[in-house]
């Protein structure tokens, strides 16, 4: 690794840790995978009952709540019997030990010992006599809290029960927020989701059981699902988001000036603390463009050398960053996008969704965009474009071609190349015998395989197994040989971080062979997945990858860009390279929610020509517009449904 100077240090030297602490864990479950979308199920009745009975989510069998509240209901009652006979029990053991002691005397008992004289006591609960006359008592062995009860000095009688008072100082405690006031429901964020807004899942995840936060009405089954209150049941005013008004500041500065949620769960993949409030960060974090955050722009407004122009550009005589036409910014770290044509999104399917491809140019000119397509889990002959529901079970590769770049890209159906289930597909040209490789995974978390093709895709042999990783995204060199950088799971990586997730890479010797073995070592110290490599007109690498994926919110900045000279030590990477705003010819632009997969297409002269990625979570506004219908616009159904969009770098 170099530093901003292109000196040589180590991952573990820039972040001041020893390697052991830093070595990748890879969990031996691979079930977890990188695409989770909580959709929130629709119900349909259940045949042969009620609509009030029983009914489906998303394919699955369910009692209605319902009826399992009032059963739950009867449960409940008899634990509150045997819980009522349980504290009177306690009563009985605890109080003449208690009422036996002086008002200023104070004995606390642990795990059943009595802490100021040391004698063990037959009880679990801990009795201390207030300075004002009060018991408390707490179960200070086990998981119970119990009630305090108040006495007065002279007559010793009960008074009233204050469940909320602190029992070991007497000062009131603030009742805990809960949004969800049923017990049985905990509150369940989708800060970013605009398929559906925060609501109240029953315990235990079971899709479809939930109910909406206070302040929140149902919209039957329709996106958002949880809207704000405002409009009636049924109607929808936005999202619900539930906020607690008494929450710790949640959001931090990332790398490359982005604001990003700090907190968050799990706990072991959050590290870190929130400074400030919301996702404006206070506008705290800085330009990246303008360099404000570089230490070398920021010192003496002068470049020393290319790396300081992230490799993307030439460091001039007068310390200035000269980009290359695909790059941005001060030090170059940015992407530079031409505005995309409606009649040109790349590939939108008018029956299936599809997410993220890779393009190869043919010999007579054509390019072939092998992508990623899903169909709909129910009725695939008959539902169309489903969204990402189905990727883990329902995603197949399929080859489209377009004379254009950026397309639109047509498909027939006789164009399947791989069936459920395989995705994340990536095409490469051998430098050594120029035979087409395709990369993809077999499962939704591997394994990686391989399969070539001489004739340009015509044809191919057997797809081999080569990594048991998952999201590959390899680059060639010229003896054949290969970098597979992957996606690692349950990295250590350092704090502050909001995800387990990183890069590594393992070495393919040659075109015929598996890889070998992984070290889930990642390549920086940024969480990370989708990495895509390429090797530019100068011999310089470059990365694109996705780095903020799973619960890293927001996403809006989640496109990442690092390089290296050599291909094994990469800079820290720029965090919000590219966005999830597109620009069109007409001058009008979207926002969408995600914007993953990055790809890279190359021109015959190692330049960068335009970039394939996934979209999802964009308006339905996209489709919207009357005289684009070649480049199938109006197939997209917005929320989330997704599309694969190749959009041209500027050149």
């Amino acid at each position: 690794m170099n530093d901003n100077h292109g000196n040589r240090t180590s991952l573990y030297d820039r972040y001041s840790i020893p390697i052991s602490e830093s070595r990748g864990r890879h969990s031996t479950s691979w079930s977890r995978t990188h695409d989770r979308h909580n959709l929130g199920g629709s119900r349909r009745p259940y045949p042969g009952t009620s609509s009030s009975s029983a009914y489906y989510v998303d394919g699955d069998f369910h009692l209605n709540n319902d009826e399992n509240h009032s059963r739950g209901s009867q449960r409940n009652r008899r634990l509150l019997y045997v819980a009522v006979i349980s504290l009177f029990a306690g009563v009985y053991h605890v109080l003449p030990r208690a009422m036996s002691q002086s008002d200023g005397d104070a004995s606390v008992v642990l795990n059943g010992k009595d802490a100021s004289r040391g004698t063990a006591m037959k009880s679990g609960f801990g009795v201390r006599n207030n300075h004002d006359g009060s018991d408390s008592r707490v179960a200070i062995g086990g998981a119970q809290l119990l009630q305090s009860i108040k006495r007065q000095p002279s007559s010793g009688k009960p008074l009233d029960i204050d469940p909320a008072s602190e029992l070991e100082t007497g000062v009131t405690k603030k009742k805990k927020w809960n949004p969800c006031a049923n017990k049985k429901y905990e509150l369940e964020r989708h800060d970013y989701d605009p398929r559906h807004g925060d609501i109240c899942r029953v315990k235990g995840g079971f899709m479809g059981l939930y109910e909406c936060p206070e302040g929140c009405h149902e919209t039957g089954g329709a996106p958002p699902y949880c809207a704000k209150d405002g409009k009636g049941v049924g109607g929808g005013s936005g999202p619900c988001r539930a906020r607690d008004p008494d929450a710790p500041p949640e959001y931090r500065c990332d790398d490359g000036n982005v604001c990003v949620m700090a907190v968050g769960s799990p706990k072991e993949q959050f590290k870190g603390e929130g400074n400030y409030y919301d996702d404006s960060c206070d506008n705290k974090c800085g330009d990246g463009r303008s360099g404000e955050t570089e230490s070398w722009n920021a010192i003496g407004r002068k470049c020393n050398s290319d790396w300081d122009c992230s490799l993307a550009g030439i460091c001039n005589s007068d310390g200035v960053c000269e980009c290359d036409p695909w790059a941005d910014g001060v030090d170059c770290s940015y992407l530079k996008f031409q505005p995309v044509d409606r009649s040109r999104l790349g590939y939108i399917h008018e029956k299936h969704t599809s997410w993220g491809g890779s393009i190869i140019q043919s010999s007579d000119g054509s390019y072939h965009m092998y992508v990623s397509e899903i169909l709909c889990k129910v009725d695939p002959d008959i539902r169309v474009r489903c969204g990402l529901s189905s990727w883990q079970t329902h995603s197949r590769v399929v080859k489209a071609k377009s004379y254009d770049i950026d397309g639109p890209y047509r498909r027939l159906d006789s164009d399947v190349l791989l069936h459920p289930e395989h995705h994340n597909p990536t095409i490469h040209k051998s430098p050594k015998t120029g035979k087409w490789h395709l990369f993809t995974i077999s499962g939704p978390s591997g394994p990686i395989e391989r399969m070539a093709s001489n004739d340009e895709g015509k044809t191919w042999s057997i797809p081999m197994t080569v990594s048991p990783r998952q999201n590959p995204g390899p680059v060639f060199l010229p003896d054949g040989s290969a970098y597979l950088f992957y996606r690692a799971d349950g990295l250590d990586l350092p704090s502050p971080t909001c995800s387990d997730e990183g890069i590594s890479v393992q070495y393919c010797p040659s075109e015929s062979e598996p890889c070998k073995e992984p070290n889930d070592i990642p390549v920086f110290g940024h969480t990370g997945e989708d990495p895509s490599v390429f090797i530019d007109h100068r011999g310089n690498y470059h990365m694109l990858f996705n780095a903020l994926p799973y619960k890293c919110v927001p996403k809006h900045q989640q496109g990442g860009h690092a390089w290296s000279k050599d291909g094994v030590n990469w800079s820290t990477p720029r965090v919000g390279a590219f966005d999830t705003t597109i620009k069109f010819t007409d001058g009008t632009r979207v926002k969408c929610e995600r914007r993953e997969r990055p790809q890279m297409v190359l021109g015959k002269d190692a330049k960068p020509l335009a970039m394939v990625s996934a979209v999802t979570g964009c308006p339905k506004a996209l489709g919207d517009v009357k005289g684009y219908e070649d480049g199938g616009a109006q197939h997209y159904r917005g929320g989330d449904d997704s599309f694969t969009l190749v959009q041209k770098m500027s050149i």
